[in-house]
């Protein structure tokens, strides 16, 4: 695990390294990073062993981070434990992508978090560590911006629960900072290349999902400046679904072919030929448009698009939630194993009556972390695309902690209700 691989996505982070940094689809702080490495499209440098080391710096600050905000050493062994050995972490640490880097300095932002919890000192002793490892995870993974707002929050729940005072003070300035890299980058391709964002991806992301929505009706009924681009997706997406490259949208029981029935009841026909499309897709950038106004073009296109038809687009978040909760449990194997755990021993204490032990003053923290993870993760895989594989293990990381974390409070209220009656 220590020698990187390249992955289909890899050569993306090194494109226009030495010439347009801030005109290409992604973020330049990984292919920068990673150069620095000795590493390349096709070449693993040091990459594959800084990103091991870092993921397991990340696991012990995390650790140590949850002791220092209040959580027990149950509860803050079961966060470690779940991020080290989430199906991310385990399945992208080796490879030339920004996943794992991205995820070990969200989970050290968490861990300086809750230090900076525990009162004013600590608060304005971790305030730039926070903002620098914030920034780094959503510099690297764009999907992961929901993280300027979710840190300040977190630290407002463990502040108010440590009894810290003027809490809301100190947390607007925390999300000033955490802002602040989202804010530095963005003025700076701003007056590069006239876009204002960390990186010109979301448009041509999302694209896919408006394509699918998309009927001769719905076409017409889109604004002047956003119908022509509507034709060409419309057109692409029925030619690509007669050459059998995307499944096109099933018919209901009523023998119609129904977008909303078809996102609630089936979505991973959609999920299944996503990157089909988007390929498809791709094709349509004109030879006069650059790189920044085509993503443009069809962000304003999709945006559009959800304006006309609503309801179909709350039909996909909803296809797209149920996808996600389903496989962040019974295809997450960390998941699995402490449900598998959590099961017994919870019919057991059951049937014998037994409560919990001491280990249940960590439950509500672990919860209120998890959840955090998932906030600061998972909105935007939901809500503006299809929450891929990968992106289901990323947000899903931290959730094994609550049913460990439950299980051995049960457990220890077993024993202490046998020590109790024996």
């Amino acid at each position: 695990m220590l020698t990187a691989l390249p992955a289909p996505d890899t050569a993306g982070y090194f494109a226009g390294m030495s010439t347009d940094i801030w005109g290409t689809p992604r973020t330049p702080l990984y292919g920068w990073a990673a150069s620095l490495l000795g590493a390349g499209p096709q070449t693993p440098g040091l990459v594959g062993s800084f990103q091991v080391v870092l993921l397991v710096v990340a696991t012990f600050m995390l650790y140590f981070g949850a002791q220092a905000g209040g959580i027990g050493r149950a509860g803050a062994f079961f966060l470690a434990l779940a991020g080290i050995l989430s199906q991310s972490a385990l399945f992208h640490v080796r490879l030339l992508l920004p996943e794992t880097p991205a995820i070990s300095m969200l989970m050290i932002a968490f861990a300086g978090t809750l230090m900076a919890s525990r009162g004013r000192n600590a608060f304005w002793l971790w305030v730039a560590p926070i903002a620098l490892a914030t920034g780094a995870a959503y510099l690297l993974r764009p999907s992961f911006l929901p993280a300027i707002f979710v840190v300040p929050i977190l630290w407002l729940l463990f502040a108010i629960r440590n009894g810290q005072t003027r809490t809301a003070t100190t947390a607007l300035v925390l999300l000033l900072a955490v802002g602040a890299p989202f804010i530095v980058q963005s003025t700076i391709r701003w007056r590069a290349v006239g876009d204002f964002n960390i990186v010109s991806f979301g448009g041509y992301q999302m694209s896919p999902m408006a394509g699918f929505m998309l009927t001769p009706d719905l076409v017409a009924r889109l604004p002047e400046d956003a119908r022509a681009t509507g034709q060409e997706i419309l057109a692409a997406r029925e030619a690509a679904e007669s050459a059998g490259q995307v499944a096109p949208t099933p018919k209901n029981s009523s023998g119609i072919r129904s977008f909303v029935s078809a996102s609630l009841g089936y979505f991973d026909i959609y999920a299944r030929t996503y990157d089909a499309l988007l390929v498809e897709i791709s094709k349509l950038q004109r030879p006069d448009e650059n790189w920044i106004a085509f993503d443009r073009r069809l962000r304003q296109f999709s945006f559009a698009t959800i304006a006309a038809a609503p309801g179909r687009w709350l039909a996909w978040v909803g296809g797209a939630m149920a996808r996600f909760v389903g496989r962040a449990v019974t295809t997450n194997a960390p998941m699995l194993l402490a449900c598998f755990l959590l099961l017994p021993v919870g019919l057991i204490a059951l049937i014998r009556r037994s409560g919990l032990d001491g280990v249940r003053q960590d439950l509500a923290p672990v919860i209120a972390v998890a959840l955090a993870w998932l906030a600061a993760t998972g909105p935007l895989i939901v809500l503006v695309t299809f929450p891929a594989t990968r992106y289901i293990d990323t947000a899903a990381a931290l959730l094994p902690a609550v049913p460990a974390t439950l299980a051995l409070a049960i457990v220890g209220g077993l024993r202490a209700r046998r020590d109790g009656t024996s």
